[in-house]
């Protein structure tokens, strides 16, 4: 196996993708049960049209972007905070931006609910998605997993709880999409669906054993659909992330500890040309 490939998944896992590229931490918001929020949609020099579309699409969002620069307004995001209290946040930045943005939430008292890294290809047809979520909070790895398999992308996808995670209580027949999925048998459970890359290659990027794979038997409750968005990811993660922050039933099945490979290239070293920060967060 290439040695860039070896334990990817393990790094990416490890915990706050945010901590992983040395950006500063933020505290995760505490376990609760899952409540209706008000959302705001923030964005610095204009938000994401494809984010913002796929926002727009879970219901009406009060918007607010923070200048028109590359990086946020000091006395407009501090304007967020302080008008912004028991609301949620929803965004998607470049990392740049999300540095000083992350900081001054963190001044704020501002507590994470979901944080995401995502590293894009010049070309879009090969992409990396680290997302960690506090416990409590659904992931988000399973619609952009199957909005990505719909079109000929290369992609990983790895999501983590932070303080434990809960239960796993329902799951997909990925097979339907072209994945093989796996349960691996470590000091936290782990779910593992391969498309276009073989079980060794899959554990190799997790940095375990083989031995400690078996195929998942009588776990899946529902059919995943494969469906594109002409928006792109962004789009997919926007509907996803607006729809969780504002709570109700559907965040109710806990974020789990799981990822998703599809094709082997997307193991290896490449020139990002985008690198973005998408995150919810209680202000």
């Amino acid at each position: 196996m290439k040695p860039h490939r070896r334990a990817l998944l393990k790094g990416m896992m490890a915990g706050s993708a945010i901590a992983a590229v040395g950006l500063p931490k933020i505290s995760f918001a505490k376990p609760q049960a899952p409540a209706a929020r008000d959302v705001v949609l923030v964005g610095c020099g204009g938000i994401d049209a494809g984010f913002a579309a796929g926002a727009g699409e879970a219901g009406a969002l009060k918007p607010r972007n923070l200048g028109a620069g590359s990086l946020p307004d000091l006395a407009a995001t501090r304007a967020l905070f302080e008008s912004c209290r028991g609301k949620r946040l929803v965004g998607l930045m470049e990392d740049g931006a999300y540095v000083l943005f992350s900081e001054m939430a963190r001044d704020a008292g501002a507590r994470l609910v979901f944080e995401g890294q995502h590293s894009i290809a010049a070309d879009g047809r090969l992409s990396r998605h680290a997302f960690s979520s506090a416990a409590g909070f659904h992931g988000s790895a399973e619609p952009l997993a199957a909005a990505l398999s719909a079109t000929d992308a290369a992609f990983v996808i790895a999501e983590a709880p932070v303080g434990g995670g809960g239960r796993v209580v329902r799951g997909g027949d990925w097979s339907r999409l072209g994945f093989d999925s796996f349960h691996v048998a470590d000091e936290v459970p782990t779910w593992l669906h391969l498309s276009g890359v073989s079980r060794q290659e899959g554990c190799d990027a997790l940095g375990v054993a083989a031995v400690q794979t078996e195929p998942l038997r009588c776990w899946p409750t529902y059919v995943p659909t494969a469906s594109a968005s002409a928006a792109g990811w962004s789009a997919i993660l926007g509907n996803t992330l607006a729809r969780l922050a504002a709570g109700g039933e559907e965040n109710r099945q806990p974020c789990i500890r799981q990822a998703f490979i599809r094709r082997a290239e997307a193991l290896d070293d490449f020139a990002a040309h985008d690198s973005y920060v998408s995150f919810v967060m209680e202000a």
